[in-house]
């Protein structure tokens, strides 16, 4: 498994700075991601808690593509102000906002 970022220190636990962008071309490569421990910490209620429970279980693997039908399931886009959002940036913005928790991982 790799992760993007660079290692701070050899002794040092090893620590990434992930970048999730909203562009065409990264929603065009399908990225995966996976929760890298188990979820349901204190999140902000909605759209973030439906996209962690999608991640679930712990360990298992998603493109954004399976998390689009996952979290369709789940009603995700009833709680749009636009309907017309695109419902993979608003994953992904949920998916920044998880990154830093230490929540998720991108797999590459």
């Amino acid at each position: 498994m790799h992760h993007r970022g660079t290692e701070k220190s050899k002794k040092a636990k090893r620590t990434f700075d992930m970048i999730i962008s909203q562009s065409r071309s990264y929603l065009e490569s399908n990225p995966k991601f996976a929760l890298t421990r188990p979820p349901r910490p204190e999140i902000q209620e909605g759209q973030m808690t439906i996209v962690s429970m999608c991640l679930e279980p712990n360990g298992s693997i998603h493109s954004v593509e399976d998390l689009v039908r996952d979290c369709a399931r789940r009603q995700y886009k009833a709680t749009f102000k636009d309907p017309n959002a695109d419902i993979r940036k608003s994953m992904l913005y949920h998916l920044n906002l998880l990154e830093p928790l230490g929540l998720i991982t991108e797999l590459l």
